[in-house]
């Protein structure tokens, strides 16, 4: 037979545990007391799964994590809201042309797709067609950001060196200059 020592975590009592199972956390005396203060616990009812569980502290409103995760506010795209979720992408992407443009050795200052499109009236800068601002990529009108020396060589994120363009005047144009734009097209 296999006999194990353990030590109970709440008393700090030596025992011996029998068999292959997993390790004792408490011995027989705490583990009784550890029981009958969980049922003492005050009842509540679960927000996601309605079933009845012992709260352990005055805001808990989930009887386990699995039911929490997906309605608590915040976590993930349920819990936010639309506007939340587009303040956080156009933060992001403000941030990765900045990390792109430190990178490559090159300046950046801060703009916004709103203030390129009013300085640009809305219009693309590569095929001169009206942008579609409601619209979103990877819709072919969709509003981006081009940069006309291209951040991979060398250019600056900086407004001087961005324009206007259609999502799909900008990714046919991919990481050339403007001009050997113009040679292919």
């Amino acid at each position: 037979m296999n006999v194990r020592p353990y030590v109970c975590g709440d008393c700090g009592k030596t025992g011996e545990q029998l068999g292959r199972g997993r390790p004792r956390k408490r011995c027989d005396a705490c583990r009784d007391d550890w029981t009958a203060r969980k049922e003492r616990l005050p009842r509540a009812i679960c927000e996601a799964c309605d079933t009845t569980f012992g709260r352990h502290h005055r805001g808990q409103r989930w009887c386990s994590q699995s039911c929490a995760g997906p309605n608590k506010p915040g976590a993930g795209p349920r819990g936010r809201s639309p506007e939340s979720l587009e303040r956080q992408r156009l933060y992001w992407q403000a941030k990765n042309r900045r990390r792109r443009a430190a990178k490559r050795g090159g300046r950046s200052e801060p703009y916004t797709l709103e203030e390129i499109a009013a300085r640009d009236r809305g219009r693309c800068r590569l095929c001169g067609g009206r942008v579609a601002m409601r619209q979103k990529v990877p819709h072919v009108k969709a509003p981006t950001i081009d940069h006309i020396v291209p951040v991979s060589e060398g250019g600056d994120d900086t407004r001087a060196n961005v324009q206007l363009a259609h999502f799909g005047c900008n990714s046919s144009k991919g990481a050339r200059g403007s001009q050997q734009l113009a040679l292919i097209g």
